[in-house]
Formats: structure tokens, C-alpha cells, sequence
């Protein structure tokens, strides 16, 4: 929504993000925004060639035209004026490379994939103090697909296996087992799978 005056109105209303590791293709500006008036723009970035690179935090400033009004008459400012507004930043995650992929034999689909560029990796989670909590925050972390309705625990169990699908936003497909045990703490191992072996060691150590 606008925020200019009840008395102005902003025109070429557009994001400009700032981050080292993307680039920005281009603006497509919201051509003018009255005051409390939903409008819409869009930025358009290009991915780091590097996953690593993808998590990041984005600066985002709202930049716009304002042209003052005459109260009288209504008319606007010919000229005008630049103006900015800093909006929050935007976190980017590694969910951004993600996309959902079904396995209905999710063990099959594991044992087609090469064992032997398989990645691991052990954690203790401190701050998370249920199983539940800890499948809900990694199903969001990768934004990947629960498989086998592995996304619900089982209540009174101390232990837990979550099996994740996603497909890499280069169409290789990414499998993640990740076997959980709660004894006052979380601690899980993290093993992935896919063809590209910097991609596994990427997931793995990411949390």
C-alpha cells in the first residue's frame, strides 16, 4: 500500500534490492499508487550459479516519484519529487531451489541414487524441543515434499524418520533422510542424496 500522504500520490513505484551474490534482470515499476491503494511491482533476480550463495539476506528500498496534490483543486504536482522508503529485508533460503517432488517408494528411489556421493552430517538442535518441532522447521528449511506421510510423528515415540523429495532447480532430483532421536534434546542425522555430490554437502551442512 501507499505510503504517501493523503494529499500525494507516488508514481513509478518500484523495489530496488541489494545483494552482491544476485543480479537483478530488471523492474517492472507500479505505474502510480494513491494513498491506502494496494499496487504491485516486480523485481526479477537471477540466481547465484553457486547454491552457496543462494541463502541470503536482501536489502529491499521502495523507491517512488511523489507528486504532491493541491488540496483545492486535486491536482498533482507536475514535477514532482524522489522519495525512498527502506522495507524490510528479505530472507532467502535454500527452499527458493526446491521443487516438491512425490516418491511413493521413497526406499526404491534412495537405492537408485549413487551411495557411495552420499553426504552426512549429525546436529543437536537445542532450541527445538519436540519431534514435531523438529520435522515442521526442516520441512520448511528445504521446502521439499514429505514422503510416505513421514511429516507426522507418532505420540510417545522418542524417534522418528523423515524422508523429504525435492528437484533442483536444474531438474536434479534430491533425496533427504534424516533420522531424528528426542531424549530432552534433538539430535538427528542428515543424509543426502542426489547426482551431484557438492549438492549433498551442501544440504547437509546448511542447517
Amino acid at each position: 500500500k501507499a505510503v504517501v500522504s493523503t494529499q500525494s500520490t507516488g508514481e513509478n513505484v518500484m523495489v530496488e534490492v541489494d545483494a552482491e551474490s544476485y543480479h537483478v534482470l530488471g523492474h517492472l515499476a507500479c505505474p502510480v499508487l494513491t494513498f491506502n491503494d494496494p499496487g504491485t511491482c516486480y523485481t526479477l533476480l537471477q540466481l547465484p550459479e553457486d547454491p552457496a550463495e543462494v541463502p541470503n539476506t536482501l536489502t529491499c528500498t521502495l523507491k517512488f516519484l511523489v507528486k504532491d496534490c493541491d488540496p483545492a483543486t486535486g491536482e498533482a504536482d507536475p514535477v514532482g519529487y524522489d522519495d525512498e522508503y527502506v522495507l524490510e529485508d528479505l530472507e532467502i533460503g535454500l527452499n527458493s531451489l526446491f521443487q516438491k517432488v512425490f516418491k511413493t517408494n521413497f526406499a526404491a528411489a534412495w537405492d537408485e541414487l549413487d551411495a557411495d556421493s552420499q553426504a552426512d552430517e549429525t546436529y543437536t538442535l537445542t532450541t527445538v524441543k519436540s519431534l514435531e518441532g523438529a520435522v515442521e522447521q526442516l520441512i520448511s528449511f528445504f521446502g521439499m515434499q514429505p514422503c510416505e506421510r513421514t511429516e507426522r510423528t507418532t505420540e510417545g515415540k522418542s524417534s522418528h524418520i523423515l524422508l523429504l523429495a525435492g528437484q533442483y532447480k536444474d531438474g536434479v532430483e534430491c533425496l533427504i533422510k534424516t533420522k531424528i532421536v528426542y531424549d530432552g534434546a534433538v539430535n538427528m542425522k542428515v543424509s543426502a542424496r542426489s547426482a551431484d555430490p557438492s549438492l549433498n554437502e551442501l544440504l547437509v551442512s546448511s542447517i
